[in-house]
């Protein structure tokens, strides 16, 4: 799962919500194998807290992930990457 979260409101507008924020995320980790959803699940706070289901091709390295740059005013956290 992936928690994104953003700075402030002025990051949410920029960043946006939904397919505009997904394919944000795809462009980050866009060598990473990773399949990212276009729907998830969000909090009703302002600015809210998106909470991604994402899954990744077996061996991919969780450190390797969690050190991609992320733009400025976005925080992802990798909370759970294990076995299903």
């Amino acid at each position: 799962t992936f928690d994104i979260r953003y700075d402030n409101e002025l990051a949410h507008g920029y960043y946006g919500d939904g397919e505009k924020l997904a394919k944000l995320v795809r462009n980050i980790y866009n060598n990473k194998g990773l399949t990212i959803p276009d729907e998830f699940d969000s909090t009703p706070t302002h600015p809210p807290i998106h909470f991604m289901q994402v899954s990744a091709p077996d061996g991919t390295d969780v450190g390797d992930l969690k050190n991609v740059s992320i733009p400025e005013g976005l925080s992802i956290d990798i909370v759970d990457f294990g076995d299903e």
